[in-house]
């Protein structure tokens, strides 16, 4: 990022100040009070005595920030974009100059001829590329062919979708927990089986942040009274996996309908052990269990 200042001193009458620096130069500043207009191939300033100057470029190497008067960022390199695709989108690719500010700038790209290297994209010579599904973020490599020059480029490929890959899609777990613990299209992934036959089912375990190809990673909980507080009790649970929610549900005769939330009684998990108290532990008889939520 280059920030040129522009200094406006007060003065009588008329004075001319040249000024150059690095890639651009400007021959003639006037500073009086009528102001005026100096130009370069690579630059334009505008300025007036107590007045906002403004400057402007006509270099292709350079473009004047938005909103920054004075502020111009330089080309470093040429790139294929956009960047970032979401599964199953269609989008046209270009050339962009790449800006010292990590920005794009659109470049001219008649002519090119595009090749995908790999990845998960379809992509024609004309530039129409089309995401394919993915499980998780993926990159595509691409290359352009423009006036005897290859330029490269890496694409981004979005999970936009997290559950629509292959025979997972849809069955209410993420596609990229399935393929991380059974790799891709393996119907031991499926929901209600339990491969690991420790009594807790795939949709369980993938709530509770459990290992479903291990028999000894389990959600362990337990009903205890508060010290010192006879009119409590407190669910003790573990692992608390972070990035869930824990509710404390109460019910008086197990009936599925009797379930209902201790108010206020909830926690977010800290990847140990947690505790959630009913304040109110009066019934002669309660059952307790904790539900778990995934945003």
């Amino acid at each position: 990022m280059k920030t040129n200042l522009l200094m406006l001193f007060l003065a009588c009458g008329l004075a001319q100040a040249g000024s150059t620096g690095g890639p651009y130069s400007i021959t003639s500043d006037e500073i009086g009070a009528g102001g005026g207009r100096v130009t370069s191939p690579s630059y334009r300033d505008d300025t007036s005595t107590g007045g906002t100057g403004s400057q402007e470029t006509s270099s292709p190497s350079y473009d004047g920030a938005s909103g920054q008067s004075a502020t111009l960022r330089d080309a470093i390199g040429l790139t294929a974009g956009p960047l970032i695709i979401p599964e199953g989108a269609v989008s046209q690719l270009g050339l962009y100059q790449l800006l010292d500010d990590s920005t794009l700038l659109a470049a001219n790209s008649v002519g090119a001829v595009w090749t995908r290297l790999s990845g998960p994209l379809a992509l024609t010579s004309g530039g129409s590329a089309t995401a394919e599904t993915v499980f998780s973020n993926q990159t595509a490599q691409v290359q352009v062919l423009i006036n005897s020059t290859t330029i490269p480029g890496t694409i981004t490929i979005q999970d936009s979708i997290p559950d629509n890959f292959g025979s997972y899609g849809g069955d209410g777990l993420s596609d990229a927990w399935q393929v991380q613990h059974f790799g891709q299209n393996n119907p031991n992934a499926a929901p209600g089986l339990d491969p690991d036959g420790d009594g807790q089912t795939n949709f369980f375990e993938f709530a509770a942040g459990l290992l479903p190809t291990s028999g000894s990673s389990r959600f362990s909980v337990s009903l205890e009274d508060v010290p010192g507080q006879p009119g409590q009790r407190r669910l003790v649970f573990q692992p608390a996996m972070s990035g869930r929610t824990f509710t404390l549900l109460k019910s008086t005769t197990l009936a599925p309908a009797n379930w209902q939330p201790v108010p206020g009684v909830f926690a977010g998990g800290n990847n140990g052990t947690l505790m959630l108290t009913d304040p109110a532990s009066t019934d002669e008889r309660a059952f307790y269990q904790v539900r778990i939520d995934l945003p």
